[in-house]
């Protein structure tokens, strides 16, 4: 799917599913996340220099990357079950492509291949993501409730909830 670029019509979207032959892309922008991350979650990179990532592309979970021709711009992974609630799992844009609502672009894309409830979490340290989250909703125009929640692995997380319904 290929959308005009949001801020210069010479330039254009791709939206793409994560397979095979694109999974090395996802791969490398994942580990970019990881770091830019990891003051709060506190992980630390192997001895290759990789951090082990949480959320594996695959079954009901689906992944899609964001880019021009020329570049990649960030990419969303969500468990999205047949029936059930469906759930952001991981979810960046580039730090130098960011401030032209290109991850509300992307959040919106997603939410709408996959209608239905959905859930979206940040760290409860990660103020700048659910800053973010606030305004990309409000932005696609979804009401959603805002809730403190414990998450087993993680401990306090910020979660967004609300339905997508189909368009």
């Amino acid at each position: 799917m290929t959308v005009p670029f949001l801020n210069d019509p010479k330039r254009d979207l791709c939206l793409q599913a994560v397979r095979d032959g694109n999974l090395p892309t996802y791969l490398n922008l994942a580990q970019a996340y990881e770091a830019e991350f990891s003051p709060i979650t506190k992980k630390h990179p192997d001895l290759n220099g990789l951090y082990a990532l949480d959320t594996t592309v695959g079954g009901e979970v689906k992944a899609y990357l964001l880019q021009t021709p020329e570049n990649a711009i960030g990419f969303a992974a969500a468990s999205v079950p047949a029936e059930g609630t469906r759930d952001l799992r991981e979810f960046y844009v580039v730090p130098t492509m960011r401030g032209q609502k290109l991850g509300t672009y992307l959040a919106g894309q997603v939410f709408t291949l996959h209608p239905g409830q959905w859930t979206v979490k940040q760290l409860e340290n990660a103020t700048h993501a659910t800053a973010f989250w606030h305004r990309a909703l409000t932005d696609l125009g979804i009401t959603y409730e805002d809730t403190l929640v414990q998450d087993d692995y993680w401990g306090n997380v910020v979660m967004q909830t609300f339905k997508m319904t189909p368009r």
